[in-house]
């Protein structure tokens, strides 16, 4: 594991590993170096090095044992190791310890387990990798955990379900401490198709739309995400692979199991429904970006797919969307 520390003017936030997963380090410092923290890593090694599970290797950082600072932000970030339980007893009492006096914890995908074992997460409602869920679940049974979301605020402790999701949680962080402004600049800096909200499921219903065995159809669901402003007919649909409408049809429902358009209509609402949730843009917007032609048709067809209306999306998160209990 190896801790990480920033500091915001006076104060510190710290951030701790395993043999760690890459993304979860480095999109976690790639959020973080937009913004006024100092970064410092804290290991558990001696010579203040850890390992990441690439066949990478981190130097320059503390011994967790001589690290003195004051801490304002604990962030754990696990890799493949964590759930095995395998964790120096003094280093948990450290982290422990370091717990209980950072304003703010956080930790990444398998990272929920290090903070578990730790006895920091007792009662707590948190999540990790839906790989994992389970086992968290049956190792520590006095921790709650929440499936649905891709992260989840529990009193001053934050955990995320990993990999990227590190990046959404990271942003929130970054709001908390300079406002939305700066969180939407670093996520349009980082090339964000859009920023996630905890309300998230960790099973993108956009990433299973996309999934095709058909070569010609991966590339039609691209355009139709690029195109969904416009008039996406059938006819044209059909042209973009080379078939006539009718076989388009025919095997685009043998391949999709549903109509080429009510593919559309729910790819529409998935899209809208991402930037309801994420970007504060109203629903007048929302309906004309995504090619529902106006509010009330958009309406209608978030009732036929998700039962439920734009506006109470929008409604249900007006900010940042956290899944939390204080």
């Amino acid at each position: 594991m190896l801790p990480i520390t920033l500091s915001r003017l006076q104060t510190n936030d710290y951030f701790d590993y395993f043999e760690y997963e890459v993304q979860d380090l480095a999109g976690l410092l790639e959020v973080f170096a937009q913004c006024d923290y100092e970064i410092e890593l804290v290991s558990p090694e001696r010579d203040g090095s850890t390992a990441i599970n690439r066949g990478l290797r981190v130097t320059g950082g503390t011994d967790f044992r001589t690290f003195d600072r004051p801490i304002d932000t604990l962030w754990v970030v696990g890799g493949p190791e964590a759930p095995s339980g395998r964790y120096d007893q003094a280093y948990l009492r450290w982290l422990k310890e370091m717990s209980l006096q950072a304003r703010r914890v956080g930790a990444s995908c398998l990272g929920t387990f290090v903070l578990a074992a730790s006895g920091a997460l007792g009662g707590r409602r948190v999540v990790t990798h839906w790989q994992w869920c389970d086992h968290l679940a049956e190792r520590y049974p006095d921790v709650e955990i929440v499936r649905s979301s891709i992260f989840v605020k529990d009193g001053h402790i934050y955990t995320s379900a990993g990999i990227t999701t590190g990046i959404d949680l990271a942003l929130l962080f970054v709001e908390e401490d300079f406002g939305p402004r700066k969180a939407f600049a670093i996520a349009q800096w980082l090339v964000l198709f859009v920023r996630r909200t905890a309300s998230y499921s960790q099973i993108s219903k956009l990433l299973a739309l996309q999934s095709s065995s058909i070569k010609p159809f991966d590339d039609l669901e691209n355009w139709i995400f690029e195109h969904l402003a416009e008039d996406i007919s059938v006819e044209r649909m059909a042209a973009n692979v080379h078939m006539s409408a009718r076989q388009f049809t025919r095997v685009f429902r043998s391949e999709k199991g549903t109509t080429p358009a009510r593919f559309v209509e729910r790819v529409r609402v998935e899209v809208a429904r991402s930037l309801l949730e994420a970007s504060g843009v109203g629903v007048k917007s929302v309906a004309a970006k995504c090619g529902f032609g106006s509010a009330d048709s958009m309406r209608r067809s978030f009732l036929r797919v998700v039962d439920t209306t734009p506006s109470e999306i929008a409604g249900a998160h007006p900010t940042t969307g956290i899944s939390h209990r204080t």
